[in-house]
């Protein structure tokens, strides 16, 4: 009898306690937690609990709405080539949230991402051209840009014009 009191008691326990995975904190809605588990990681170098915290400040989930914080945590993991921060800093370029609005610095994030398989990234790098926000000069220079932070060369673009500086 005494064991399944106990085991009752640790059943309960585990259930109400807070999650200890931030992915889960974030997914149940539980953003305060999520933050409080990511913070560390984030600080510690961790590029995706990083663009998590950015997400969190973008949207204002759990903390208060700021683009600042937000670029502060997308910006090291998209330099370090985290393609969903990437996908996320173009999208603080694009629209100018926390930063002047650069068609050409979003596209550069969002070519980064794309070149890494990133879907939303390769539809909003299509808006951008489609929308002849850049020429196909400035397209050029800025994927040839975007080649430092895409860590597969395999990955990166490559230019045959001659008239590019590389």
């Amino acid at each position: 009898m005494k064991i399944i009191l106990v085991l009752i008691m640790v059943f309960c326990l585990c259930a109400c306690s807070k999650p200890v995975d931030p992915k889960m904190a974030f997914k149940e809605g539980d953003y305060e937690t999520s933050l409080k588990l990511w913070l560390p990681r984030a600080e510690a170098g961790d590029r995706e609990a990083q663009d998590y915290l950015g997400i969190q400040y973008y949207m204002g989930l759990g903390v208060r709405r700021d683009y600042k914080e937000a670029i502060k945590w997308f910006a090291p993991a998209a330099e370090a080539g985290y393609p969903d921060a990437q996908r996320n800093y173009g999208d603080m370029y694009e629209n100018g949230h926390g930063v002047p609005q650069d068609y050409y610095q979003a596209f550069i994030w969002y070519f980064a991402a794309a070149q890494q398989g990133h879907e939303s990234a390769k539809l909003a790098l299509a808006n951008i051209t489609d929308d002849n926000k850049l020429t196909p000069n400035q397209q050029m220079h800025a994927k040839l840009q975007a080649n430092k932070y895409i860590p597969d060369d395999s990955k990166q673009f490559q230019s045959h014009d001659t008239y590019i500086e590389k």
